[in-house]
Formats: structure tokens, sequence, C-alpha cells
């Protein structure tokens, strides 16, 4: 593995060390983007596209199941689609204020179904056409799924382990479920993994132009191009004035310190500084460009703000846990006893964390009115038949959430400090400011960490595969089959995540 320490006065600055060091462990950099020879027997050629139309078709059949019983907008759609619409009908200056998120699903469906549309003589902004956006963000989903885990562990993974685990991950239920409806998840996700991917590919350039993509459909992805930011900027940090990756905590103390004493040599820190403006612009100018669309639109949030003003929610950080937990599942059984091992070994610290978290839900604990009144969504019976009808079960959780954050520390336990630290902040800033409990909210910060990880073992990745399959047949099925009325609404209403 070739070692990049070329100085920028050289002009030969090299992307791939400086920005991938940090989200890799010690022995490999994800930087090294390549030509790797995958382990295991030799994979066909066609393995791989077959199982892409495969997961295609399957999720047509699933997409015209949910259109046959809901064929108007649902729920959120009830925004989204027609806004679509007037973008289709080139109606750029109207806008309904309830929406709260830029347009960028709208254009995205525009560029999509645009050509077809002109080929075919109709315009194709439908309800189903436009849901068809999200079944062709969904195979291109699984495609850089597996191309994100064959990056990051393609040299000592059996290739066929990474396509199945890829297609797990594909079929995350609370993600999967949205390729069947017009939400910006899916696509959102979607352009937030392609980022990554660019960043890994050496393309920074790109990725920031991706990362602008990104906070057109979802205003807090800007949160994981800052991610890629600091990434990026510790590197150049680590080359130039450790002349070494920065892996571990010794390794961020040891770069402070000689920042520290380059300050006294304002010169040596100019340069070093010059260095991290200039690999970081491109990402740099992406968080510029937010913090000022930020200061103009008086908010992060536009159209209705009131339903979505931010606030400080820690018991958010336990929901995660849990959900990462839920569908981390397969995994759990071999670390419950190294979990148990741990606390009996740190009795205090344990305990410590375990009376800080019971004081976190006793005092933060917040209810947003959604949360109440929908009765359509999952959650709503997670809390008014669980959470809310017993208030004691929410500190009989805090244990549970304490095991689902070991169970996330197990997933990236081999990355670098730097990732570890950036991931936690990343997540806390993406999740605590909201104070609705809405699951969606986790499914980025999930797979960052969930990629990290590939068993070796096949009857966990089976079994996680069974277990998702179950999962998202048992929601299709409550979708299709359970209705009920609502007094100001006409049309049945469904129960979804």
């Amino acid at each position: 593995m070739k070692n990049v320490s070329k100085s920028a006065g050289g002009g030969e600055r090299q992307h791939s060390q400086l920005v991938l060091k940090n989200v890799v462990n010690k022995r490999q950099t994800l930087s090294q983007f390549s030509s790797r020879t995958m382990m295991g027997s030799p994979q066909p050629s066609f393995i791989f596209p077959l199982v892409i139309v495969s997961f295609t078709a399957v999720s047509y059949v699933c997409l015209v199941v949910v259109y046959t019983v809901q064929p108007t907008p649902f729920i959120d759609e009830v925004f989204h689609i027609p806004q679509a619409q007037k973008y289709c009908d080139s109606k750029f200056q109207e806008w309904d204020p309830k929406i709260t998120t830029l347009p960028g699903l709208y254009l995205f469906s525009i560029g999509l179904n645009g050509p077809v549309s002109w080929v075919l003589g109709r315009q194709l902004c439908d309800v189903f056409s436009l849901r068809i956006t999200n079944l062709v963000a969904a195979a291109f989903m699984l495609l850089t799924i597996h191309k994100l885990l064959i990056h990051l562990h393609g040299d000592r993974m059996d290739n066929w382990k990474v396509m199945l685990s890829g297609l797990n991950l594909s079929l995350l239920p609370v993600l999967y479920w949205f390729t069947f409806l017009y939400y910006t998840d899916v696509l959102s996700t979607l352009v937030v993994l392609v980022m990554i991917l660019l960043h890994l590919h050496h393309a920074p350039t790109t990725a920031a132009a991706m990362g602008v993509v990104a906070v057109m459909m979802r205003q807090t992805n800007i949160i994981w191009v800052g991610f890629l930011c600091v990434l990026m900027a510790v590197d150049v940090l680590g080359v130039r004035v450790l002349k070494a990756p920065v892996n571990t905590l010794s390794d961020t103390k040891a770069l402070m310190k000689k920042i520290k004493k380059a300050a006294a040599k304002p010169y040596r820190l100019a340069e070093v500084l010059a260095d991290v403006v200039v690999d970081c612009f491109s990402y740099g100018i992406v968080l510029a460009g937010f913090l000022l669309f930020v200061m103009y639109n008086g908010s992060v949030v536009v159209g209705d703000r009131s339903a979505h003003e931010a606030t400080v929610h820690l018991p958010q950080l336990g929901y995660f846990c849990l959900f990462f937990l839920v569908f981390s599942l397969p995994y759990t059984p071999s670390h419950v006893r190294p979990f148990i091992k741990l606390c009996r070994r740190h009795l205090a610290f344990a305990v410590a964390v375990l009376v800080v978290g019971v004081m976190v839900v006793h005092s933060n604990t917040l209810v947003h009115p959604y949360l109440l009144a929908d009765n359509r969504h999952l959650t709503f019976y997670l809390w008014n038949k669980l959470y809310g009808r017993f208030s004691f079960v929410r500190y009989l959780m805090v244990p549970v959430y304490m095991f689902g954050a070991y169970m996330v520390h197990v997933f990236i336990q081999n990355r670098s400090f730097v990732f570890k630290a950036l991931f936690l902040a990343c997540l806390v800033a993406s999740v605590v400011p909201h104070k609705l409990l809405e699951l969606r909210y986790f499914i980025v910060p999930f797979l960052l960490a969930r990629m990290q990880y590939i068993s070796r073992n096949w009857w966990q990745l089976w079994i996680e595969t069974l277990y998702f399959l179950l999962i998202n047949s048992l929601t299709l099925y409550l979708f299709v089959s359970k209705t009920f009325v609502w007094e100001d609404l006409p049309e049945l209403q469904r129960i979804i995540w």
C-alpha cells in the first residue's frame, strides 16, 4: 500500500490518502479504491445484474399491489404529488407552503420522466408514474451499496457475502417500504450514498456537487457533506503535520500538539491551512452556500415550520440505538455475553451511563402532537400502546438502548477514532434536534454504521435476509388488509412506517 507524503508545494496532492484514512482500520485505507481481488469463489459476471433485475421485478410487483389498493396520494404524497405535477406543467413559481423540503425530488422526477414522456407523446406525471421514481432509485441503491461494500470489504471478504449483505441493506424495511410511495427518503438516501462513493473514488468536487443534490432532496443531508469535509480536513492535517494518518486517539492528540507548535510559526501554519482549504474547497463551498441559504431563509426548513421547529430531544439517541438493535437483530446473540462482561468490568461507568440515561428520559422526553394523533404510522401504536400508556417502560428501555449503542460500537469499532467521533457528532446533529419520533431520520446513520461490517457467517446473512423479507411482507400485508376511516376524510386510511 503506497504512502502519500508529497507536499502542496510539489503540486501533486493525492486526494485518495488524504480524504479516506479516517474511514478505515489501521491496516486498510478506503482511499485505495481499486483493483482489489475479491476473496472466495469467482462470481460469474451475470450474477449481480441478475440480482438487480430480480430485485427490481419483485419491487415492481409490490409497487403494483400498493397502487392497486391505494391509487390516490397517501399522507405526505398529498403534498408531494400535486407539487410534482405543477413542475411537470412548468409552474415552477407555484409552491405548496406545507412542503418543508427543497424541490429536488420533483426536479429529479421531471428529469427521469420527461424524456420518456417526450418519446411516448404524453405526460407521465400521474401517481403511478411518479412512484416509479423511487423504484428506479431503489435499483440504483442496491448497485451503490454493493459498490460501497466492495470498496470497504472487497479484499478480505467473500464476494458472495458482499453481494448478499448489499441486498440485505437494500431491503432495510423502513427504507424499502418507501420504494412504493412518492416520498423523498429513497432518493435522498441514494444521493447521500452516491456522494460517499464518489468521495471514496477520489472525486471530492463531484462528490460535493452530489452533496448539493442531496441537500435539494433533504436539507439535513448537509450534515453528511460536513462529515466528509471534516474527514478530508483531518487527513490533510495528518499528512502535512504528522506525516502519517490520524487513526487513534493518541494520533489525534499528537496532531493537536503539533498544530499548536506550528502556530508559533505563522508562515508554516498558513501553509498547512492553505492545504486544508484547497483540498476541502468543494465541500466548503457547499457548506458556505447552505449557511447563506439558512441566513436568507431564516431556518433550515422551507414552507410550514410550525411542525418542524428545532429542539433538543436527547432520547432520540436512545430511539436510534433501539432502531439499530431491532434491525441488526440477527447479529445480537453473539454479543449479549460480551456486553454483560463489559458492563461488569466497568461497573461504575455502566451504572453512571444508566443513571444519566434514566435522567434524560425523565427530564427530556418530548412528545410531538403528530405522534399522538396520526394512527397511520406504526410509531403511533408503539407510543400509545406502550411508551405512553406505561411510563415505566421508558425507563426499563434504557439498558436496551445501552446494548443498542454497544452494537453500534461493534459495527464501527475497526474504524479510526476520528471516524467514530464524527459519526457520533453527525448522529447527534441529525436526530437530536427533532421533536417527532420518525424512524426515517435514522436511515442514513444506520446504513453508514452497518456498512462497516459484514458477517463471515452465512447463517447470519441468510437469517438477516429472511428477517427483512418477513418484516417487509408483514408491512405490505398490514397496509393492504388493515383499513379504517377518519371522520374528516372519505378515503380509506392505512398503516405504514
